[in-house]
């Protein structure tokens, strides 16, 4: 038997039964409604489509990283894509909002993807930060145009091109973000120059603090962060997991432990061997969430093949992966054989449109861009423009015939990406909509 919810419907449904969805046992409904949100929307296994008039099940769809969405789910794109075949809309709603805003720095990281696109930015755009005037007027636009699509609350991701820590307006941008604009937000950041009142604000207003991690031992941290600094300033690994305390005891003052995750994330290092098990105690032993483990793209120039996994660093992941921690989340890459990967894609395993720069672009200041790809970023091509004042309205950027046209050709100039299976289930979800007899009937449901 699995359970499926959406849109605050419960269902149960056997397995070997596909084929029918019988309405939900109402004294287990009570169960299922107490299930905190960030549970609800990270464990679901998978979104399956159904015709609501019969309760058949039309399609089913897996989902890969439900963090990708999260304070949203995969429900949210699909609903929006469907009222855009219904013509209920004139087009997506920008759903997330990605935002570099600040090209700063205070850890210098070996294989930063960043270093590049900032010189590139202050040398091409003028760009180094936003000023908070502008940042309001721009946040409040983009909230607009998605209200009028059907999205009151867009996900916003703080992740900086540098350090968002080190941005001076931080907690007034998260406040008018929460509280003039309905925006749900995301915060990623080593956390190395959290202060009291920003890890005060990140528990109040936040849905999702991510704190990145350049290892997992003091030596990998050391290494891969690569301060230059004199040893005693130095942030290391135990700073950052006391920070992760310090918010997860904030966010209980708030009473926000269901909708408020906080987990750590950290990528694949020789040097961090030996390290992911016991960090991932440490979280729960903390009260995290969340804890991923990523491959990291191959340097520059050089081939991932010639960066093996050693047996024990792979035996260490797979046990990680069986979570006998506890934790709510984790993530552990799909297959342990490097610890480089590339994001090269064949053409065949292309979608049709890439959904990811109609409803989640990526903000670089007040201009907007289609993709976070470094190469991308570096190609005026694929900006949609600056956002001004009475100059460049944000439907003009996103809608005019020079957008329409660059979204008809992103997906054939593109030779890598890290959002191609989240735009390969939103072509599959539209073609079956396409499809359907009366779109109309169609709903969406997560299952578990």
């Amino acid at each position: 038997m699995n359970i499926a919810i959406s849109n605050n419907k419960f269902y149960i449904y056997d397995d070997a039964k596909l084929e029918k969805i019988n309405e939900f046992n109402k004294d287990l409904e009570g169960v299922v409604e107490n299930i905190p949100k960030k549970e609800r929307l990270l464990k679901a296994k998978s979104m399956i489509m159904i015709n609501g008039k019969d309760n058949t099940i039309i399609a089913t769809y897996p989902i890969i990283r439900a963090q990708h969405f999260y304070p949203l789910s995969i429900l949210d794109f699909a609903y929006a894509i469907k009222n855009v075949v219904c013509k209920k809309i004139p087009s997506l709603p920008i759903l997330s909002l990605d935002s570099h805003d600040y090209n700063f720095c205070d850890f210098n990281c070996k294989d930063c993807l960043a270093v590049d696109t900032r010189n590139w930015a202050k040398k091409n755009l003028g760009f180094t930060n936003i000023k908070p005037d502008e940042y309001e007027k721009v946040l409040f636009k983009i909230a607009e145009y998605s209200k009028k699509r059907g999205c009151d609350s867009i996900r916003f991701e703080m992740s900086g091109e540098g350090n968002p820590d080190m941005y001076p307006y931080r907690s007034r941008i998260m406040k008018y973000a929460k509280e003039v604009c309905n925006m749900q937000l995301v915060y990623i950041s080593s956390g190395s120059l959290l202060n009291d009142q920003l890890i005060d604000d990140l528990a109040k207003y936040a849905s999702y603090v991510r704190i990145s991690l350049p290892g997992v031992t003091e030596k990998a941290y050391d290494i891969y962060s690569n301060q230059k600094c004199v040893p005693s300033k130095k942030f290391t690994l135990e700073k950052a997991l006391n920070n992760i305390k310090k918010i997860i005891e904030r966010r209980s003052f708030y009473k926000r432990d269901g909708e408020l995750v906080v987990g750590a994330r950290t990528c694949m290092r020789p040097e961090s061997e030996g390290g992911y098990l016991e960090t991932a105690r440490r979280l729960k032993d903390l009260g995290a969430d969340s804890f991923q483990v990523v491959q990291i793209l191959v340097p520059e120039g050089n081939n991932y093949k010639d960066y093996p996994i050693s047996t024990n660093c792979k035996k260490e992941l797979i046990e990680l992966n069986k979570n006998s921690i506890g934790l709510m989340h984790i993530q552990t890459p799909a297959k342990l054989d490097y610890v480089y990967y590339d994001r090269g894609i064949e053409k065949e395993s292309k979608p049709s449109e890439c959904f990811s720069s109609m409803v989640a672009p990526i903000l670089y200041g007040p201009h907007l861009i289609v993709c976070t790809h470094w190469e991308k970023i570096k190609d005026l091509k694929f900006h949609y423009g600056k956002i001004d004042d009475g100059v460049n309205e944000i439907e003009d950027i996103m809608q005019d015939e020079r957008a329409t046209k660059l979204r008809k050709e992103i997906p054939y100039s593109c030779s890598s990406c890290c959002s191609i299976f989240d735009n390969q289930i939103m072509t599959s979800i539209k073609a079956q909509l396409l499809l359907a007899k009366n779109p109309e009937d169609i709903e969406f449901l997560l299952t578990y």
